[in-house]
């Protein structure tokens, strides 16, 4: 017959065991989905998973039906324990898996998965509520007709498990509709946010590819056309990124730190890249303007050198120091010197347009005469302007990389220092040897020399402070700051080791009297334990040993703080005496650690001995005198029992006897246990006492295993009597019949002597 219990092991080993194999498909499904290009068809993907997940609902559905109708008929046949705790353990399973889900994602195709999972686990709760619903309608009904102690402790039992089934649903209710509000507007998001990046990288890569600004009017306004066009589209796009950051404000209280982070740098860098391509339009559009206006005036060669001149500005005005590093600063130095050669080399060129302008004021007449003088008037003075400002920014360059190079190389030569002197003032340990006191004073000249480079690092950084952005100070503030506090530390370090070595000196001579007062001790000591008696096993006066030796286990233990601290401090101060204070001085400290050790192995034995004594002579006593009574109890009992008996039902009540007897048996087992364990080592405590001890357990063995053996043995008689007499009954009211008085009588006094060995136990305790 297949069991409520052969079930649930069935449903834990194979189908909880595929549980996680498909949460394992699901997750690199979902991946593989949110991971294909963006026209990639992943239909056939998402129906696989689709199917795979129904048919696992479809047996999960199965098997927890199944598993209802068992706990049902668990509950019908009173075994509401057996029905409670699978459900209990498969309540605390889900609890774990609730409790580990990921936290809701803002990122539409994650969260979209986390709505399927969220779906998965609902079906398993909608499974398993018909279940839950008739173990507490059961557990009601038997409460109801129970005893106080087990009404109480069904109702506890009920109690918590509602608690725990109301808060589960509830957090799997709460997620869902987290998950489904934000599912909406994680959609809205990414259908906002996805068209809006293509259409940056669109435009920016048009940008990259753009034709330099024309010399011709006709060229000019045409390009002025197309850039409108383009600035419209830019300032268009204005209210979709205010939409996107609208979004954003909405997803954010529902997501998680990570998704919010996530939110806020894709925010961030659609705003970023829209602003960045309104100033680059408004200033193109500029440029363009002044373009069709320097060409109404000029011809070709003018309007080159004012478009150039204009393009130029643009590309100066972003020259500055960037970092304090020197790799950047050179790349920086190399693009300003290389712009630097270029508006120098255009100096003829510049030369030419002028002439050329001033040539043309010989042929124009009215107001553009005043336009041309101005326009010629403006490229001497912006040439002029631009060549200066490229000086100053390459001078202003130069200076920053020379303080960078300057502190960066003060800046290693101090930390290849401090790494070395760190280092060996770590795995050094102080001495007072005179290499070591000569290592240290060298140690100190070295220090002062390197505050000097400590000095320039100072010096260089502040100054190159005053040229770096504000977003690079703080790198170089803490750079300057860990410089300054490394050194101070490593300098403070050797000026207390010079100070420690000078020191050692004059505690030799104190080390010197502290050895001898604790030789002293021991010698005392020595004579007062050598005093005591034999050790005993009678209990009072193993309880007055033991707080004897207690009182010297409290002055050792002082003692050995006072003579380890000696001991390790010996080589370090031995380092500072003479030799003969040196040869004096160890002959001390050895005879002392000698001495010393064997002082606390006589006591730490005695002591030990004692302890065990006290624990192993109160605890075997107590064991057998609870064992004893239950021995006599019991073998008279068993010489009691009747044979077989010829009656089916007769035969049943003798099965329970012997039953009660094997629980009883089994309930003493631990005591013998205790006794063979504990009189094995009591009586190796003492040679005269021990062989009493022996014959106590020994004969308790002996006595327990007669009882196990005779029980077993009219065990089996009554198992056989009870196959003989099921071959030959015909009465079908035969197992009806009502059990004799006298059989009734004997279980009464087979669990009246159960009670009587607990009651023992617990007044013993």
């Amino acid at each position: 017959m297949f069991s409520p219990l052969s079930c649930q092991a069935v449903e834990r080993e194979q189908v909880d065991g595929i549980q996680p194999k498909l949460q394992h498909v699901n997750a690199v499904g979902q991946g593989l989905i949110q991971s294909a290009a963006k026209h990639t068809d992943t239909q056939a993907l998402e129906h696989d998973l689709e199917t795979t997940n129904l048919r696992w609902n479809s047996l999960n559905k199965r098997v927890a039906e199944r598993i209802a109708q068992l706990q049902e008929a668990l509950l019908h046949c009173g075994k509401f324990q057996d029905a409670l705790e699978p459900l209990l353990s498969w309540l605390s399973d889900t609890e774990e898996l609730v409790a580990n889900q990921r936290p809701p994602s803002a990122e539409y195709r994650v969260v979209k998965a986390q709505i399927q999972e969220q779906k998965l686990l609902q079906r398993l709760l909608d499974d398993r509520r018909p279940t839950v619903e008739m173990i507490r309608a059961e557990g009601a009904r038997i409460a109801a007709t129970a005893d106080s102690q087990d009404r109480e402790k069904i109702q506890v039992q009920l109690q918590h498990l509602s608690e725990r089934w109301s808060d589960l649903l509830d957090k799997a209710g709460g997620r869902q509709r987290q998950l489904e509000e934000l599912q909406v507007l994680a959609l809205q998001f990414h259908e906002a946010l996805e068209p809006l990046g293509e259409w940056l990288s669109a435009t920016e890569r048009r940008l990259s590819s753009a034709e330099p600004m024309g010399t011709q009017t006709a060229k000019i306004s045409q390009q002025i056309v197309k850039h409108k066009a383009l600035q419209e589209d830019v300032s268009s796009r204005e209210a979709e990124v205010d939409h996107l950051e609208s979004l954003s404000q909405s997803l954010s209280p529902l997501s998680c730190a990570a998704d919010r982070d996530w939110l806020r740098e894709r925010v961030g860098a659609v705003r970023s890249g829209h602003s960045e391509l309104s100033d680059w339009c408004a200033g193109r559009a500029a440029l363009l303007d002044q373009a069709l206006a320097n060409a109404r005036l000029f011809g070709e060669e003018e309007v080159e050198v004012l478009n150039w001149l204009a393009e130029v500005a643009q590309r100066l005005g972003q020259v500055s120091v960037q970092s304090y590093q020197p790799q950047l600063l050179a790349e920086q130095h190399k693009h300003t010197l290389a712009l630097n050669e270029e508006i120098l080399s255009r100096k003829k060129t510049v030369d030419q347009a002028i002439k050329n302008g001033q040539a043309l004021l010989k042929q124009t007449t009215g107001e553009e005469v005043l336009l041309i003088q101005e326009k010629l008037d403006g490229i001497k003075s912006r040439y002029a302007e631009m060549t200066a400002g490229s000086s100053k920014a390459l001078r202003t360059l130069e200076q920053a990389l020379q303080l960078s190079t300057r502190f960066a190389a003060a800046h290693d030569d101090l930390n290849q220092w401090l790494d070395g002197v760190e280092a060996e003032l770590s795995n050094v340990e102080p001495d007072a040897s005179p290499a070591y006191q000569e290592r240290q004073k060298e140690l100190k000249k070295v220090s002062a020399e390197k505050r000097l480079v400590l000095d320039t690092v100072n010096e260089v950084g502040n100054a190159l402070l005053d040229l770096v952005p504000w977003r690079a100070r703080e790198g170089l503030d803490r750079l300057v700051a860990d410089a300054n506090q490394r050194y101070r530390h490593a300098d403070e370090t050797i000026t207390q080791r010079v100070q420690l070595v000078q020191a050692a000196i004059q505690r030799s001579q104190q080390y010197e009297e502290a050895v001898d007062a604790e030789l002293a001790w021991v010698g005392e000591t020595e004579r007062k334990l050598a005093s005591l008696g034999p050790l005993s096993l009678e209990p009072d006066v193993t309880v007055a040993q033991l707080q004897v030796q207690r009182a010297f286990n409290i002055d050792i233990i002082r003692h050995k703080d006072t003579v380890d601290q000696l001991i390790a401090v010996r080589d370090e101060v031995l380092e500072a005496c003479s030799a003969a204070q040196k040869d004096a001085l160890m002959v001390k400290t050895d005879s002392l650690s000698s001495r010393y050790d064997t002082v606390s192995q006589s006591h730490s034995e005695r002591f030990s001995a004692l302890e065990q004594a006290q624990v192993l002579v109160a605890r075997f006593w107590e064991t057998y005198e609870e064992l004893e009574p239950w021995l006599g109890e019991t073998e008279a009992l068993i010489t009691q029992l009747p044979p077989p008996a010829i009656d089916t039902d007769a035969l049943r009540l003798q099965q329970d006897q012997m039953r009660l007897l094997r629980e009883s048996i089994a309930e003493h087992k631990p005591h013998i246990d205790k006794l063979l364990k504990i009189g094995p080592q009591l009586a190796e405590l003492s040679l005269q006492q021990g062989a009493t001890v022996t014959q106590r357990y020994a004969e308790a063995e002996r006595r327990y295993l007669a009882i196990k053996e005779e029980v077993k043995g009219r065990a089996g008689a009554l198992d056989e009597a009870v196959s003989q007499s099921a071959q030959v009954r015909t009465d079908p009211s035969f197992s009806c019949r009502i059990p004799s008085r006298l059989h009734l009588l004997k279980i009464n006094v087979l669990h009246e002597l159960k009670d009587g060995a607990t009651k023992r136990r617990e007044a013993s305790f």
